[in-house]
């Protein structure tokens, strides 16, 4: 009797401890903090992200580009398929860039963005000035549509990896030539203009038969088409993305009115002689009206 007591106190004692040791367990597991997550949810501490002054001290592993890895382990907190727009499992300068101006100024959400369908096109690879060479005036019209984010996100890295941003600037706000996010069009707004101005160039444009609309800088713009810019499905993209940001949909921007534009920009060079002639002394310039078209 004594030996079969015994036996069923160290039965519920064995019981009574792994009970304990799974009670512990569970609470242990409950408390322990979550493992960064890089998959499409959002975490809820987004807002917490600290993104790296310099892409390169991200590099750990010096090759140029910054793997999940290390991105993750620069940035706990980010959902890194937010960040890696193009989904190539690296986040690269563009999208370093992109993501340290979303979260500076508050934008990041920290989600994965919907990506809409982008339509291969006819002709993408095609020369754009021998595009221009074929069309007739006025018939070129952008295959893309504006408000497609996905193919607009791409324009902007057409337009950074073409190097366009060393003179309107990173996110087309100017520098040392016009802004592309003002809604000023200084040939005109339509499709066809845009795509023959960058692929031609200010000086073959003028003689092809259009004028400026807009005084807000005579500086002529150098050709992009065949050189520069050798894909018109990339130009396309460029132009796509540019629209995006100017808020007049295309109906109101087509109905726009058409200034005279000679005497638009002898207004614009007499308000800004004096500050053009600092950098182009006190002779005849580019900037005078006398050479201004």
């Amino acid at each position: 009797m004594l030996r079969k007591t015994l036996y069923s106190f160290t039965a519920f004692a064995a019981f009574a401890v792994a009970g304990i040791g799974l009670a512990l367990a569970t609470n242990s597991s409950a408390s322990s903090p979550a493992a960064p997550d890089s998959s499409g949810a959002a975490p809820a501490s987004a807002a917490s992200i600290h993104v790296p002054a310099t892409y390169e001290s991200m590099d750990t592993s010096h090759t140029g580009m910054v793997t999940e890895k290390e991105a993750m382990a620069a940035m706990p907190n980010l959902n890194f398929k937010a960040a890696d727009e193009n989904g190539d499992g690296q986040l690269d300068r563009v999208e370093y860039l992109d993501l340290q101006s979303k979260v500076a100024d508050g934008t990041w959400t920290n989600q994965v963005a919907k990506t809409e369908v982008v339509n291969q096109i006819t002709g993408y690879d095609d020369n754009p000035v021998d595009v221009v060479t074929k069309a007739p005036k006025g018939s070129l019209k952008n295959p893309y549509d504006p408000k497609n984010t996905t193919v607009a996100s791409e324009g902007h890295e057409q337009f950074l990896n073409h190097g366009c941003n060393a003179c309107h600037g990173g996110n087309g706000g100017g520098g040392m030539c016009p802004p592309l996010n003002n809604g000023v069009w200084i040939y005109g707004p339509s499709d066809d203009t845009l795509f023959r101005l960058v692929s031609l160039g200010s000086k073959k444009l003028q003689e092809s038969g259009f004028a400026r609309t807009s005084p807000e800088t005579p500086a002529l713009m150098p050709q992009q088409g065949g050189t520069t810019i050798t894909k018109a499905g990339d130009l396309w993209k460029i132009i796509t993305w540019i629209k995006s940001m100017n808020t007049k949909d295309q109906a109101s921007i087509d109905r726009a009115p058409i200034l005279n534009s000679r005497a638009a920009v002898e207004v614009w060079t007499a308000e800004h002689r004096a500050l053009a002639k600092v950098c182009h002394g006190n002779t005849s310039s580019p900037w005078d009206v006398t050479s201004a078209r």
